[in-house]
């Protein structure tokens, strides 16, 4: 299979007949890297540009493809996702916690997914720490409790989750001397994830749930848990 004329590696394909039935987007979706796939930085949204994913290496851009179509699978699958309160702009900070959320909760299930299929993502993992890194040093702590704190400690939560121990640190002593409070706070958030566990959409809605709630985000509906399944706003 290809993507802009770039050839993904076989097993590539091989995963994508495992899901295809989940995710109702044609093949030549892929092959054209349609914005119903990759939404704003889609080839027929930016075109006549090239996406920058597509500098990424071979097997990294495969991780990429995958991973977007991997999220639309657990879609298919009935994985709870988060609603802002109708009080909160769509472009505000409180709106932005939701998509944080989801991210934290859906990522250690999908990466489980993925390198049991044989997808390998060193590249973009080793610039994410570079990032990472550059933003620590260049920014100041943020306020305990504003929307920003949070977005700390969910990524906090989430680095050190997904990444080896090596690379988690030369995170960690940044991150500590940045906000004690971020570290305890992203530490309580890995431990109710560790806790209620991932592999099911069951557990990816309790966690998710538990993780808001312990944020204080149901308080004035700033996030709110729709399920899919059942209907209900929680």
């Amino acid at each position: 299979m290809r993507i802009l004329g770039r050839e993904l590696p076989p097993y590539f394909e091989e995963y994508w007949d495992t899901i295809s039935k989940e995710i109702d987007v044609p093949v030549e979706y892929i092959e054209e890297a349609h914005s119903a796939i990759f939404g704003d930085k889609g080839y027929d949204v930016i075109s006549p540009d090239l996406p920058d994913w597509m500098d990424l290496p071979d097997e990294d851009l495969a991780y990429h493809v995958a991973h977007e179509l991997t999220h639309m699978a657990f879609r298919s699958r009935g994985y709870p996702k988060t609603v802002r309160g109708t009080h909160y702009p769509i472009d505000s900070a409180e709106a932005r916690i939701g998509g944080d959320l989801e991210e934290l909760i859906f990522h250690p299930p999908l990466e489980q997914t993925l390198r049991g299929a044989g997808f390998r993502w060193e590249f973009i993992n080793e610039r994410l720490v570079e990032t990472v890194l550059q933003g620590i040093s260049s920014s100041s702590p943020p306020e305990f409790g504003t929307p920003w704190f949070f977005t700390w400690a969910i990524r906090y939560c989430e680095l050190k989750m997904e990444l080896s121990l090596q690379q988690w640190s030369q995170l960690y002593g940044g991150f500590k001397t940045t906000s004690q409070d971020v570290v305890d706070l992203g530490e309580e958030l890995a431990d109710i994830i560790r806790e209620v566990g991932w592999g099911t959409r069951e557990q990816a809605l309790e966690a998710l749930i538990k993780v808001r709630d312990s944020l204080g985000l149901k308080v004035n509906e700033v996030v709110l848990v729709l399920d899919p399944i059942s209907g209900k706003i929680l």
